[in-house]
């Protein structure tokens, strides 16, 4: 009789253990979708699309650049989901032909997103889809990328070796470590 008690408790306590581990992992899972939240997915499909770039990493950059909130002004003055410097709107609205054009639509999260969209596929295509290089860009400008690239004390064959903005330098590694997060949260979504 003790023997079976001393196993029924045995298989109650692996059992219970087993639930909490359940649940801790789907508590954790929520928390970390709570924190890396997925916003406009049928704005980031759409854009991503139509411009050739992976919704994960359009995903990751709104996260980092703004939380995913529309009213967002940096310290530098860049605006919206994708912090859109307001130079650099006027700039794409230009090329996209977006007439009449004012500022505070870089708030407008469908206008923003496609800026945003058109701005990550420029550098795309200048930086040759090196990502490193684009956030980099997207963070810095890509005049600076550009120069550092020339510099051989920041760069080796066409490669950073070093950024040298701490701001750019953390800017890159958050958005990468978003980018892992989004397609793990959000496998299958876009």
């Amino acid at each position: 009789m003790v023997k079976i008690r001393r196993t029924q408790i045995v298989i109650i306590a692996a059992s219970l253990l087993l639930l909490a581990l359940a649940l801790a992992f789907i508590l954790g899972r929520i928390l970390e979708k709570r924190t890396y939240k997925l916003e406009y997915p049928e704005l980031i499909k759409l854009y991503s699309e139509e411009y050739s770039l992976d919704p994960y990493l359009v995903a990751s950059v709104i996260h980092i650049e703004s939380s995913n909130k529309p009213d967002a002004i940096s310290s530098a003055g860049a605006l919206g989901l994708m912090q859109v410097m307001p130079e650099t709107g006027e700039w794409i609205a230009n090329k996209l032909s977006v007439e009449p054009f004012s500022i505070e639509m870089l708030f407008e999260p469908k206008l923003n997103i496609r800026f945003g969209c058109w701005y990550l596929q420029f550098l795309t295509q200048r930086f040759k889809a090196d990502r490193v290089l684009v956030l980099a860009a997207y963070n810095a400008g890509h005049g600076n990328v550009e120069k550092w690239l020339k510099n051989p004390t920041l760069s080796e064959k066409g490669q950073l070796t070093q950024i040298p903005f701490r701001e750019t330098k953390n800017y890159v590694e958050k958005v990468q470590r978003a980018y892992e997060k989004y397609k793990r949260l959000y496998k299958n979504s876009f």
